[in-house]
């Protein structure tokens, strides 16, 4: 897949709601996009509560050229802003989908019949811009890309690239290689931050907030009923049972839950080690059920001797002996998405 850089107008909402020029950090260009309407269609990009299908519908003004080129094309796309004069990196999508016509137009139309677009007018209206035309003609105009919610991985801090691209037109680059950027792009805590602030941002109670905010870092109910189902707080790989180094790691990643109830479902997850918890949420080690049970594989691009000397072997069997049959196979469903995309990452 190949790699590409696109500029994205400034917002102090996190590209969740556009945000309007009181920052005084949009463009003043009066040809500007920023100026006249006064918004940006990527200003929404963020706002993952209007999903179709799981993806998020959205919009970069890179992808949209006369001949519209881009359309059917899959990029690894790295989004970054231009603040004081300075390029700054605010995150990439793993797998940017290059709308055709017909699926922007049918985007539209699921837009049109949830009365999103007329939301979109009332977020527009709350920062005095014009938001009577926030349906466009074109539906390209609106939507040219899509990509699930757990592909957009934000920076935290944002990383400046001034010194990378002199181009700062709203066009698509070839990414140029970068040791801060590739840092950034292994570090998970990165996607744990967006998920807590996305989550702060949803219609929840406070007791059910708080309880997914716990859930989230493995802690909480979410834990509690993780070491009833495994009989026990002990770690289900090494068995280390010193509790303040134990993470009740989600099997299911966090953003794929279809809801609250799998996000705190004790058979979505395991206590892990937080060492072990690091390597299983990026999939480089995962159970194989074979034979009945569920057995410890490890990636080929880890060194297994090292691994060893941690109490970490390949064919660990995990004891699933306190399960009841309907946990078991809830269990199973997860496992099994973990496995098949640990073999993914193998290839």
């Amino acid at each position: 897949m190949k790699k590409k850089v696109a500029r994205i107008c400034w917002n102090n909402k996190g590209w969740i709601t556009p945000s309007g020029n009181d920052d005084d950090c949009k463009s003043k260009d009066k040809k500007s996009f920023e100026v006249n309407p006064g918004y940006g269609h990527e200003e929404w990009l963020c706002d993952f509560t209007k999903l179709i299908d799981g993806f998020k519908y959205s919009f970069i003004q890179g992808v949209n050229t006369k001949k519209q080129a881009y359309q059917g094309l899959d990029f690894h796309l790295t989004l970054y802003t231009v603040l004081k004069g300075k390029k700054l990196a605010i995150g990439y999508i793993k797998c940017a989908e290059c709308l055709t016509r017909n699926e922007a137009e049918y985007a539209a139309s699921i837009y049109e019949r949830n009365g999103w677009f007329d939301k979109m007018s009332d977020d527009l209206t709350m920062i005095d811009a014009n938001g009577s035309k926030v349906k466009e003609d074109d539906a390209l105009l609106n939507f040219n890309i899509r990509f699930k919610p757990k592909d957009f991985i934000p920076y935290k801090p944002y990383i400046d690239i001034s010194t990378l691209y002199n181009n700062h037109r709203y066009i698509l680059l070839n990414e140029v290689p970068d040791k801060k950027i590739n840092k950034q792009e292994t570090d998970s805590e990165c996607s744990m931050s967006h998920d807590l602030m996305e989550l702060c941002s949803d219609n929840l109670s406070k007791t059910e907030t708080l309880q997914l905010v716990n859930a989230r870092i493995g802690q909480g109910v979410f834990r509690d009923r993780v070491t009833k189902l495994w009989n026990g707080e002990k770690c289900a790989v090494t068995l280390i049972d010193i509790k303040e180094i134990l993470i009740a790691s989600h099997i299911r990643p966090w953003r794929d839950c279809k809801n609250s109830s799998d996000r705190l479902d004790g058979a979505n997850g395991l206590l892990l080690c937080a060492h072990i918890d690091k390597l299983f949420d990026q999939h480089l080690l995962s159970f194989e059920l074979k034979n009945k049970t569920h057995r410890l594989r490890i990636s080929k691009t880890l060194d297994k001797k090292s691994l060893s000397s941690l109490g970490i072997d390949e064919g660990i069997e995990l004891n699933t002996n306190n399960f009841d049959r309907e946990s078991y196979s809830r269990f199973e469903t997860y496992m099994n998405e973990h496995f098949n995309y640990f073999l993914k990452m193998e290839v």
